[in-house]
C-alpha cells in the first residue's frame, strides 16, 4: 500500500529562505511553485569590489531558469593561464565550456548575478507566483521539528519547509546539529578588488588580462608557494576583479567580516617578490576589502525535520576551485527537483533527505578538491593543472539525472 505522506498535495507549500544571498535567491528561485518567502537580515545594500564566477555545471541550471545572459553581461571564461611568481608560464589552457559541458563559463560582477537572480525568484511575469523578500529580517531561533522561524523583533513564522542559505555563520545550522559550529581558520586571508578596465590596458603587457586574446577572455593566476593572485575580468570587461591570497602572518586586521577594508600598500608587500607584471597590476588597487578565508570539515548531516541547508552553511569552501556559488546553485536546483509541486507536508523531512543525499557527495568532494588546491605544490613537486576536476566538476546535469545514477528516487 502506498505510503499516504506521499499522496498528492492540494496546496503550495509554505516555503521559508533565511538569507537572500546566491544560495537564497537561487532557492527562492528553484521553489517558485510553492508559496516563497526570503528573510534577509540585511537592507540589501549593493556591495563593492566582489566578483564571482558561474562554471558550466551552474550556469546550465540558471540558464533553464531563465538566466537573461544580455541583462548579465558577464565576459566568458575561454582560457585559463597560469603563471608562476616570476612571470614564467606553467601552462594555458583553453576552455571549450559551451562545447563540453554544454554551458558558458561566466565571469560576474557578484552585484549583477545577485541582482539577476532576484529577478528571477520575484519577477511577477510568467504562471508562477512571485517570491517575496523582506529585509531587515533577522533570524533568531529555528525550531527544526515545528517548522518555526523566530524574528529579532519576536515575530514567529510558520512554514512546511525552512531552507537555511544563511551563509557560514547559520543560525539554522546550529538548530539542526545541536551545537555551535565554528568554521576553522585555513591560515590565508584574501584581498578583494576592482580595478577600472581602462587603466590596466594602458599598460600594453597586462591589457589581455582585462581585454581578451585572440581567444577572447579568461582567468589569470600568478602562483606562488604561499600565495597567489587571481584576475579576471567583469561587468561586460568594465572591471578587472582580483583575488590575492596570502597568508595571515601578512594580513594585519583579517576576520571572517565579508567588508573588513584592506591596506592596497600592505597587500602589494606581500607581492614584493612576485615579477613585474604582478605588481602592476596590484599597483592600480585604489581601495581594497580583506578577509579570512575559513573552511569546515563536512557535517554529519544538512537536514533535520523541516529544514534542510545549503550553500556555505551546509559545506562552506575555500574558493580555489571557485565552486562556492556553484555548488551552492545545484543544491537550490536540487530543492526543486524533489519538492514538486505535488509535495505534501508530511513528505518534507523524508523528501529533503533524499536532497541531501544527492548533494551530499558531490559538494564534500568539491569542499576537497579547493582544500587540496589552496596552498598550490610545495618545493620539488610538479605543477598540478587546475583543470584536473574539470569534468567532474562541470559535467554535472542536475540533480534529476544524479539521482538516476545514485539509485535514489525522485517524486513525480
Amino acid at each position: 500500500m502506498p505510503d499516504a505522506s506521499f499522496a498528492p498535495n492540494t496546496r503550495k507549500l509554505d516555503v521559508v529562505v533565511i538569507g537572500a544571498g546566491i544560495a537564497g535567491l537561487a532557492a527562492a528561485t528553484a521553489l517558485r511553485h510553492h508559496n516563497v518567502t526570503v528573510l534577509e537580515q540585511s537592507r540589501l545594500k549593493e556591495e563593492i569590489g566582489a566578483a564571482i564566477h558561474l562554471a558550466p555545471n551552474a550556469s546550465k541550471i540558471a540558464l533553464k531558469w531563465g538566466l537573461d545572459l544580455d541583462k548579465l553581461g558577464s565576459p566568458e571564461a575561454n582560457w585559463y593561464h597560469e603563471l608562476g611568481a616570476d612571470g614564467n608560464t606553467h601552462f594555458k589552457i583553453p576552455i571549450f565550456a559551451k562545447k563540453e559541458f554544454g554551458a558558458p563559463w561566466l565571469l560576474n560582477h557578484r552585484v549583477d548575478l545577485h541582482n539577476e537572480l532576484k529577478r528571477l525568484a520575484t519577477t511577477e511575469e510568467g504562471p508562477i507566483s512571485p517570491a517575496t523578500i523582506r529585509t531587515a529580517a533577522k533570524v533568531i531561533r529555528v525550531d527544526c521539528e515545528e517548522g518555526v522561524v523566530e524574528l529579532q523583533d519576536g515575530e514567529v513564522i510558520k512554514a512546511d519547509v525552512i531552507v537555511a542559505a544563511d551563509g557560514i555563520h547559520s543560525v539554522a545550522r546550529t538548530a539542526v546539529l545541536g551545537n555551535q559550529l565554528v568554521a576553522k581558520r585555513s591560515g590565508h586571508s584574501a584581498y578583494r578588488a576592482l580595478i577600472p578596465a581602462d587603466i590596466v590596458t594602458s599598460n600594453p603587457r597586462i591589457a589581455h588580462i582585462v581585454a581578451g586574446d585572440a581567444q577572447g577572455t579568461g582567468l589569470t593566476t600568478y602562483m606562488g608557494p604561499d600565495r597567489r593572485l587571481v584576475a579576471y575580468p567583469c561587468r561586460r570587461s568594465q572591471y578587472l576583479n582580483i583575488v590575492a591570497i596570502v597568508p595571515d602572518s601578512e594580513a594585519e586586521g583579517s576576520t571572517e567580516q565579508w567588508q573588513v577594508p584592506g591596506r592596497p600598500e600592505q597587500l602589494l608587500e606581500s607581492f614584493s617578490a612576485f615579477c613585474d607584471d604582478a605588481k602592476n597590476i596590484l599597483r592600480n588597487v585604489s581601495s581594497c576589502a580583506l578577509w579570512q578565508l575559513r573552511e569546515q570539515d563536512p557535517l554529519e548531516t544538512w537536514t533535520k525535520g523541516k529544514v534542510i541547508l545549503i550553500g556555505d552553511a551546509a559545506h562552506a569552501m575555500l574558493p580555489h576551485q571557485g565552486q562556492g556559488g556553484g555548488q551552492a546553485i545545484e543544491d537550490a536546483e536540487a530543492l526543486g527537483v524533489f519538492l514538486p509541486s505535488s509535495t505534501s507536508p508530511s513528505s518534507v523531512p523524508e523528501l529533503l533527505k533524499r536532497a541531501e543525499k544527492v548533494r551530499y557527495e558531490r559538494a564534500s568532494l568539491i569542499q576537497g578538491f579547493s582544500r587540496a588546491k589552496a596552498l598550490g605544490p610545495r618545493e620539488g613537486e610538479k605543477v598540478v593543472n587546475a583543470q584536473e576536476h574539470a569534468q567532474y566538476n562541470f559535467g554535472y546535469n542536475g540533480a534529476k539525472e544524479w539521482a538516476e545514477k545514485m539509485g535514489v528516487e525522485v517524486p513525480v
